[in-house]
């Protein structure tokens, strides 16, 4: 908030000291544009909505199996941050890149970025994993000194360790659709990730907290599978070319 603040603090003073603003408000406040913009923003709204809801259901019914299942989840999850953490930089990287390349209406550049993004998620993503294959268990074993909660978390540590190379497709394309504003597609597809998330605990509710987490593993792979699917019609109806990715 202070950043913020500081911001538009500074923004103001420098029109006040002599600065001046590259774009009028006519052109600030064109109405189709805020329309698009406000219509941009309600999808990404549901499909975070949608992204907050699987989450909030894994915890819940982590909560379900009992104290320690929940205390493990809620160790091992830090696992899936900490993947996030590399793949959600990757996918900023992406917004930007491709966003500057729907732009320009260059296929090609965005086609390049695109391409880069996937294979550097997908090196960081198997690196992630490796790491935590390897040192997983003596990262359990600094986040808590319960003997029951680091037993069950090593018990269910290969699912984390595999979320974050399970993942990189879901957000390098998160970033690719947010760059090109693909985000109403990227909303649909994202519930139907949800859809499929919840199906597949139904399927598995019987092999308890290792069913929830190939739900989730399912939800990660489905969120990319999706989108990597509908990729190319989008890539054709934007610049009226094919898609290159690999």
């Amino acid at each position: 908030m202070i950043a913020e603040v500081s911001g538009l603090a500074l923004g103001l003073a420098r029109r006040r000291l002599g600065g001046h603003l590259r774009t009028d408000a006519a052109v600030v406040l064109q109405r189709d544009k805020l329309v698009r913009m406000l219509a941009i923003n309600r999808d990404i709204m549901i499909r975070t909505a949608a992204l907050i809801a699987a989450f909030a259901f894994f915890t819940t019914q982590g909560a379900r199996a009992g104290d320690v299942a929940l205390a493990a989840n809620a160790v091992l999850h830090n696992f899936i941050l900490v993947g996030s953490f590399f793949l959600d930089g990757l996918a900023t990287a992406a917004e930007q890149l491709c966003g500057r390349s729907v732009g320009a209406r260059d296929g090609t550049a965005f086609a390049q970025a695109a391409r880069r993004v996937l294979a550097w998620g997908l090196g960081f993503g198997a690196a992630t994993t490796i790491l935590f294959l390897v040192v997983g268990a003596a990262l359990i074993d600094a986040m808590t000194t319960s003997a029951e909660v680091r037993q069950a978390a090593r018990q269910f540590m290969l699912f984390a360790a595999l979320a974050p190379v399970m993942g990189v497709a879901a957000y390098a394309f998160d970033g690719i659709y947010i760059g090109a504003t693909w985000a109403r597609d990227m909303r649909n597809l994202m519930v139907i990730a949800l859809i499929i998330y919840l199906g597949t605990w139904w399927a598995l509710r019987s092999y308890g907290n290792s069913g929830l987490w190939m739900a989730l593993l399912v939800f990660l792979i489905a969120r990319g599978a999706l989108q990597a699917a509908r990729y190319p019609a989008l890539v054709r109806a934007t610049f009226g070319q094919p898609a290159r990715t690999g």
